[in-house]
């Protein structure tokens, strides 16, 4: 298995650097555009902290490739979507004209939420925005996250100079939450407490989260998954690391 990952490894690098994170097209992109345009949705960049490499993915349109992936192919009008880590507001827009219902969306980077808002609004998305962190069992009010310069890379994981407090939101506290059925998680390793606290939200029946290796290990992955498995969800698909949950 080693192997395998070495050899996709070498085949995905030159593919990875060529196309989604160039440098030359990302200064051609941020020279020349000014939005992220994806079939007939368009995103404001406004304020964004965005290495210029990465920019090279809103000309590709490689940017989140993988979640955008599942969730096209698999969000219908059955799905009630709660969208972790909001970012620039593109996967909870698909997730949304895709489903036809209601989203609830939370953001902890306060630098991003106006933007977050204003894109939702304009591709005409019903949504309830939290600025903060759902929490299934932490008592404290608050918790540390740490921003780095790219605004998709807010965690608890990777600590950086700038240190941000995000409010814990029970989902006690949320209006009719236990009537949304799918949970859509980007959010820098946040996938771990989601996970690992499974069984206090049953109302979730579909599951779609990126798992990041550059912050857990296989043995945690593993470990993950077990749980998963222990509460009767069936991996359904996957691209790349992004995975889709089914019980």
């Amino acid at each position: 298995m080693k192997v395998l990952n070495t050899i996709t490894a070498i085949i995905l690098l030159p593919i990875y650097y060529t196309i989604h994170h160039n440098i030359f097209f990302g200064y051609f992109y941020k020279r020349f555009f000014k939005k992220f345009y994806y079939k007939k949705f368009v995103f404001s960049l406004d304020s964004l902290k965005i290495p210029l490499a990465n920019y090279s993915s809103f000309f590709f349109k490689t940017y989140e490739y993988n979640d955008r992936k599942i969730i096209e192919n698999n969000i219908t009008r059955n799905n009630k979507c709660i969208i972790i880590g909001g970012g620039l507001g593109f996967i909870a827009t698909l997730s949304y004209h895709l489903s036809k219902n209601k989203i609830l969306v939370f953001e902890i980077n306060h630098n991003i939420i106006h933007n977050l808002k204003k894109n939702l609004l304009f591709n005409k998305c019903e949504f309830d925005l939290f600025i903060g962190n759902l929490s299934l069992n932490k008592k404290n009010n608050y918790d540390n996250f740490y921003l780095s310069n790219d605004f998709l890379a807010t965690t608890q994981y990777l600590k950086t100079k700038n240190l941000q407090k995000a409010k814990n939101i029970s989902k006690n506290k949320i209006k009719n939450f236990n009537k949304y059925n799918t949970l859509i998680i980007d959010g820098e390793g946040i996938e771990e407490h989601f996970i690992n606290n499974i069984k206090k939200i049953p109302n979730i029946k579909y599951l779609i989260f990126e798992f990041h290796h550059n912050i857990f290990s296989n043995r945690i992955k593993n470990n993950l998954f077990k749980i998963l498995k222990q509460n009767n969800f069936k991996l359904v698909s996957k691209c790349f690391n992004s995975y889709y949950f089914l019980r």
